[in-house]
């Protein structure tokens, strides 16, 4: 027996990576991945010593602390032996393997996201000739994997909440504009590499009544810029996973909301977008 666990063991450290597979019931494990095939994927969790079988069938995707995606979308983009990448349906014996080095194409997983946004009216309606105190406008926005993921078209559920506040200097006694707004909508987009364009729909309660958002964004790959330029800095080597995560937004949005007199008015803004995958 021990001349059989020796191998083994030895396999296991020589041609392991680290990586997470993400069930589809939305939970984790972490660990070694010592083998991917197309029916199972074999892991050595943190803290255990010998590798484990995870069912691809139980696998909604399996990304390595590098950002290669092996697994996506309960689909094999890639299969792991000895220390070689390769297709499925290609043979590890051909000359079409690749090392470790491979570059995975840029594939949807479906995760949470949330956003801190904070924009500028730039535009408003006629209703907002009482109001010299304009304010920016904050939000915080929660993305969710609940939705619709086909390639790099992607339309996910988002909720929302928001607060605004426009002020009459010259009239205190003026009622101004202000409150809280809870959302929630959908958000439409597409990848272009790294890179996603996105829409948002949302509507909901606003201090005055019902309103709604449309708006647009483009998520500019930043991390990765990061993570690529400065690779030899020892925070951004120590925080790889955190960076990776990070999203940097520039946003449109137009606000039709409903006033206290029964009116409606509008703004335009625009604005930035911090947020954070996980």
């Amino acid at each position: 027996m021990r001349f059989i666990l020796i191998p083994i063991l030895l396999s296991n450290l020589l041609f392991s990576i680290g990586g997470v597979i993400i069930f589809n019931d939305g939970t984790t494990i972490e660990g070694d991945v010592t083998g991917v095939n197309k029916n199972s994927i074999y892991i050595t969790p943190m803290g255990l010593t010998f590798p484990e079988e995870i069912r691809m069938e139980n696998v909604d995707s399996l990304k390595l602390y590098d950002g290669k995606l092996l697994v996506a979308n309960n689909r094999t983009l890639l299969l792991y032996d000895n220390g070689q990448f390769y297709e499925p349906g290609i043979s590890l014996e051909s000359n079409d393997a690749f090392d470790s080095d491979y570059d995975v194409e840029y594939v949807i997983v479906p995760n949470w996201s949330m956003n801190f946004y904070s924009g500028y009216p730039i535009i408003k309606g006629s209703t907002f000739d009482y109001y010299d105190d304009i304010n920016p406008v904050f939000g915080l926005s929660i993305g969710s994997p609940y939705g619709l993921f086909f390639g790099d078209f992607f339309m996910n559920v988002i909720s929302e909440i928001a607060y605004y506040e426009f002020n009459v200097t010259a009239n205190p006694d003026y009622e101004n504009f202000a409150g809280m707004a809870y959302q929630i909508g959908l958000s439409p987009g597409l990848f272009i590499g790294e890179t996603s364009i996105s829409l948002t729909a949302c509507t909901g309660k606003y201090h005055a009544g019902p309103g709604f958002i449309g708006g647009g964004s483009i998520d500019l790959p930043v991390g990765s810029y990061l993570l690529s330029n400065f690779e030899d800095n020892d925070f951004i080597q120590n925080n790889s996973d955190f960076i990776e995560a990070l999203e940097v937004r520039l946003t449109g949005r137009a606000n039709t909301v409903k006033k206290n007199d029964g009116t409606t008015t509008y703004w335009l803004g625009a604005g930035i977008s911090l947020g954070y995958e996980f």
